[in-house]
């Protein structure tokens, strides 16, 4: 018995080690990725302004100014891997990229999946409608077609301030903004800056930010026990908000000054 007891204690010691042995070597160091010679960024393309093709089909946004800018202080190429919000966590999990960078909502339901940088950017989150919508309020929006992307973090903010909305989810921010276009929706849950993007892109319609669902912080995820890479992307972070190539960013694309920013 004593015997047995032995042989399952060291079975479950292997195993415990096996599996911290597993964990760490999927989460990259720095080292790493410049011995691998390119850093790997999970970016949503089809999110503008934070990420999106040009004329030229070239990435650009803030998410691609900002990996551009990690890669350069790296000192490794860039290589962007396209995600959505619905597999930009499961690419990290699964080692597909070294970081994501994707409007990616601090919280705590993600911080058991992932680990989160100090933020980057933040955003607000807002229920967007026609000019001429008579919704006034979270209650007008109970009974009312919302649409809104799957996964993203403004689905569960309309379900909590109108619980009774209908929601309509879409796999991407163009399907939301769509569907309200075209009348299929009441209500879209989107970003503080596309009301204005959906007006300047629809000529003698006007789209307007009705209710604020809140603000919301955005960070550099990457893989649990990253340790390293944290470290390193955190300091990365303060050093873009200190000299002012942050700052730039948001100029170019958001046509605002940096915001206060907080760090943990």
């Amino acid at each position: 018995m004593t015997s047995n007891r032995f042989f399952r204690a060291w079975r479950a010691l292997a195993a415990a080690v096996l599996l911290i042995a597993v964990q760490a070597a999927g989460a990259a160091t720095v080292d790493e990725i410049i011995k691998r010679g390119k850093l790997l960024v999970a970016i949503d393309t089809n999110n503008p302004p934070w990420g999106q093709m040009d004329a030229s089909m070239q990435p650009e946004g803030i998410d691609v100014g900002v990996a551009k800018l990690m890669a350069k202080y790296m000192g490794v190429p860039l290589e962007i891997v396209p995600v959505t919000s619905q597999n930009r966590i499961p690419f990290i999990v699964t080692g597909k990229a070294d970081v994501v960078m994707a409007t990616l909502t601090i919280t705590p339901q993600r911080a058991l999946q992932i680990w989160y940088s100090i933020p980057y950017a933040l955003q607000d989150s807002v229920i967007m409608t026609a000019s001429n919508s008579p919704i006034k309020s979270f209650e007008d929006l109970n009974g009312k077609k919302v649409s809104v992307v799957r996964g993203a973090i403004q689905d569960a903010l309309v379900t909590r301030h109108a619980p009774r909305a209908q929601m309509q989810r879409f796999d991407n921010d163009a399907s939301t903004i769509q569907a309200l276009v075209t009348g299929q929706v009441d209500a879209t849950a989107t970003g503080f800056l596309i009301p204005a993007q959906t007006t300047k892109a629809n000529p003698g319609k006007t789209y307007v930010s009705r209710l604020k669902l809140g603000t919301q912080h955005i960070g550099i995820g990457m893989k649990r026990d990253s340790a390293d890479l944290l470290q390193w992307t955190n300091t990365f972070i303060y050093h873009i908000r200190s000299n002012g190539e942050l700052a730039d960013l948001f100029k170019q694309y958001f046509g605002m000054t940096l915001p206060e920013l907080p760090s943990f």
